[in-house]
């Protein structure tokens, strides 16, 4: 796999500023037309299903027949305590808006390991007070409701860092009907992406993509419910702080392109079968096993 140490790439907050900016000096005639942001109260670690609520009550709140509007959730503009969220919607620039936004995400195909000292992460805390070993970063979260009423989203990218020496990146779809996600990894000795999607072509891409890089292919699930891992033997140095991703971009939009109301896929997650003998099925429960030491 092409993964490499690089200058990070700019954040999705900046494109979440351009919106800002444009909150604040649009002077559109129409006050329901008017860009704007509130303010909302969230702890940082807020739950999905909250963020899901504060994003469609505002979205109920402001979106109008026949036009679309876009709303984000954003940290970018908190305060030091980390506990004031800012919401942004578009009634006027609103597909320019969250289309932007996700090319952004795209863009961003880099694993950040600077943890310890970039803004944004938060910890698990010991029963001392103390940081464990277990850190997280949310994500802003981009929905798009369009003209002729279909959802787009929720989606968002979240960052986890395991045990000093595992981190993880990932965007998911946080829609009602789809659950879709696609992750990528670096690990002490390998490097990794996973991808759990209603579509079972895509499916096979990705594991020919994995199988291209050597890597292995481990499905794992029930009850119509799948989930591919792909594992490349790879080990880095210390001093790397970033890992970019070749696959990343291709699989991000696919999550993106995926999540809305009106998806045409069923409700399972197909077991495709393996393409080559580099390819293994494990149960939801050994898999459970199996990571339960992350979070030990």
């Amino acid at each position: 796999m092409n993964i490499k140490k690089i200058i990070p790439l700019s954040l999705v907050a900046m494109s979440v500023m351009g919106a800002f900016t444009a909150c604040s000096d649009n002077k559109v005639v129409g006050a329901d037309e008017q860009p704007s942001t509130v303010a909302v109260t969230l702890p940082l670690d807020a739950s999905s299903a909250e963020k899901s609520a504060v994003i469609m009550a505002k979205m109920n709140e402001v979106s109008r027949p026949n036009k679309a509007t876009a709303v984000i959730l954003t940290s970018a503009f908190a305060g030091v305590q980390g506990e004031q969220y800012v919401l942004v919607f578009d009634t006027v620039n609103a597909r320019q808006t969250y289309d932007d936004a996700m090319q952004a995400l795209f863009n961003n195909d880099v694993i950040d390991t600077s943890y310890q000292n970039g803004n944004g992460w938060i910890c698990a805390k010991n029963e001392d007070g103390t940081c464990g070993n277990f850190y997280h970063k949310f994500g802003d979260v981009h929905t798009l409701q369009d003209e002729n009423g279909v959802l787009y989203g929720k989606i968002t990218v979240e960052e986890t860092a395991f045990s000093r020496r595992d981190f993880l990146k990932s965007i998911y779809c946080l829609s009602e009907r789809v659950d879709d996600y696609f992750k990528i990894s670096a690990e002490s000795k390998s490097v990794g992406m996973d991808l759990k999607t209603k579509d079972s072509v895509m499916t096979v891409q990705f594991m020919q993509d994995c199988i291209a890089e050597d890597g292995f292919v481990n499905k794992w699930g029930a009850d119509g419910v799948w989930t591919y891992e792909c594992t490349i033997s790879r080990t880095w140095e210390e001093d790397d702080n970033h890992f970019k991703n070749p696959y990343w971009k291709k699989y991000a939009a696919h999550v993106v392109d995926n999540c809305r109301s009106d998806s045409e896929y069923g409700e399972t997650y197909p077991n495709v079968p393996c393409i080559s003998e580099s390819c293994s099925e494990t149960s939801m429960d050994d898999f459970l096993e199996m990571t339960r030491h992350l979070f030990d």
